[in-house]
């Protein structure tokens, strides 16, 4: 006969296996939980200025920028990095307000080298400082 304290672990394991196998179903990564809903403005204002040569509001030097964009990557869980830059990328209105001055798909080139060796030097999902394509992270199917 088994004694109580092995029915108890027994339940407790089989009560972890059903919370692992619900959580592997939730994209944790979805705007609102992990990633903020708008998130990553530095980054934005960032990449705009150093694609396009454009800026709004006073002049703040190219590295300031950077420095806060990469605060602002940092504060992400690194399994969420790429997700952000894609929810930040899908925030941008579909370029619509830089079609005149910028290369709408020079900024989606860019996005993910924000988290690379040469930018902000942050570790992703992929155990290094790489996106392979933006969204592509995190996500679950049904």
């Amino acid at each position: 006969m088994a004694s109580r304290s092995s029915y108890i672990l027994l339940s407790a394991a089989v009560l972890l296996s059903v919370f692992a196998a619900a959580a592997a179903r939730t994209n944790w990564c979805e705007p609102g939980l992990v990633i903020p809903l708008n998130p990553l403005p530095s980054c934005r204002t960032y990449m705009v200025r150093r694609a396009c040569g454009v800026g709004h509001g006073p002049f703040v030097p190219l590295p300031v920028m950077k420095e806060r964009c990469c605060a602002e990557l940092e504060k992400i869980v690194p399994y969420c990095r790429c997700s952000a830059l894609r929810t930040m990328m899908d925030g941008m209105a579909g370029g619509a307000e830089m079609r005149a001055t910028c290369s709408w798909g020079g900024l989606l080139e860019l996005a993910p080298t924000l988290v690379s060796e040469t930018e902000c030097n942050l570790m992703t999902i992929h155990g290094r400082p790489f996106c392979y394509a933006l969204g592509a992270e995190g996500t679950t199917t049904d």
